[in-house]
């Protein structure tokens, strides 16, 4: 199977790092993979949560202290580490698969504005399969994340705001994966929220964009530097009869788009094969994967 482990955050509240909590990095680094490796021996869901509680506090402890934003552990397995291009935000995100196969995902944000740095946590949702994309609220707050592993952040800029699109992964259960496409911004108050109206399909607005395909399947979902666009699969079903059935759904050969303009990310349909594929491999991307990541990114 491919369901693995991967790393999060869990508090709402903004902190300043900590002059005077310096640590060896190291060993933070070290203490985490082996915190990851017992996880994923542990028989029994309560010592999992035990273990995860432990690498909660670490992280959060590594987050609040003296240069921890500039210090990258993206060697720590297990655990996705992500950076924007304008460096001023990280995100880390991991998830615990529980004994009867289903899972929950953890993650952190830390911002840098000038000296400040603060630190967001993000709380999975575990009702997320009631979450309806097609709503368009105003915002999502941290505390309504949907839950998954996060493999790319794309920076883009409109009307004097910075917007972080998120491209995650998730497992969901034993017949089929999702992959998710939202988009991060801060309030002028410094808030992290999950930006409304961003993505237009056809004449229908989202707050984010939800794919199911067959847990087997492997869905592309990337962004083409080279073009500007996330470069989508488009999926449908092994054969019409079971249309809406997403266990049976997966890429057929065809490929569909999301273009930044005006501020949205606008679709389009059938783009040319040429164009799709033609982009330079993530190294963030493949780093993730050998670090334990689904290879279904």
């Amino acid at each position: 199977m491919k369901k693995v482990l991967f790393v999060i955050l869990l508090i709402i509240t903004p902190f300043l790092a900590n002059s005077k909590n310096d640590l060896d990095f190291k060993p933070v680094v070290d203490t985490l993979n082996s915190l990851f490796v017992e996880v994923i021996q542990a028989r029994t869901d309560d010592k999992k949560e035990d273990l995860n509680n432990e690498i909660i506090e670490t992280l959060n402890k590594f987050l609040h202290t003296t240069g921890s934003f500039e210090h990258a552990i993206d060697t720590v397995k297990n655990l996705s580490c992500l950076k924007s291009s304008d460096n001023a935000l990280r995100i880390y995100t991991w998830n615990l698969c529980y004994t009867d196969g289903s899972f929950k995902y953890f993650g952190f944000v830390q911002q840098k504005s000038g000296s400040k740095i603060s630190v967001y946590a993000l709380q999975d949702r575990r009702n997320r399969n009631t979450i309806d994309p097609n709503k368009v609220l105003e915002y999502y707050t941290t505390s309504e994340w949907y839950g998954c592993i996060y493999y790319e952040c794309i920076t883009n800029n409109w009307n004097s705001r910075t917007y972080y699109t998120l491209i995650g992964w998730d497992g969901a259960d034993n017949l089929i994966n999702r992959k998710i496409i939202e988009v991060l911004s801060f309030t002028k108050r410094g808030i992290p929220v999950f930006e409304k109206k961003m993505f237009k399909v056809d004449r229908v607005i989202s707050s984010r964009l939800i794919f199911e395909y067959a847990d087997r399947a492997t869905m592309l979902l990337r962004y083409n530097e080279k073009h500007k666009i996330i470069v989508i699969d488009h999926l449908s079903p092994a054969e019409d009869r079971f249309k809406d059935m997403y266990q049976y759904y997966g890429p057929d050969m065809s490929y569909d788009a999301l273009e930044f303009k005006g501020g949205r990310w606008l679709f389009e349909s059938n783009i040319n094969p040429e164009v799709a594929i033609n982009y330079q491999k993530n190294p963030i991307v493949n780093r993730i994967k050998r670090h334990g990541a689904s290879h279904d990114f």
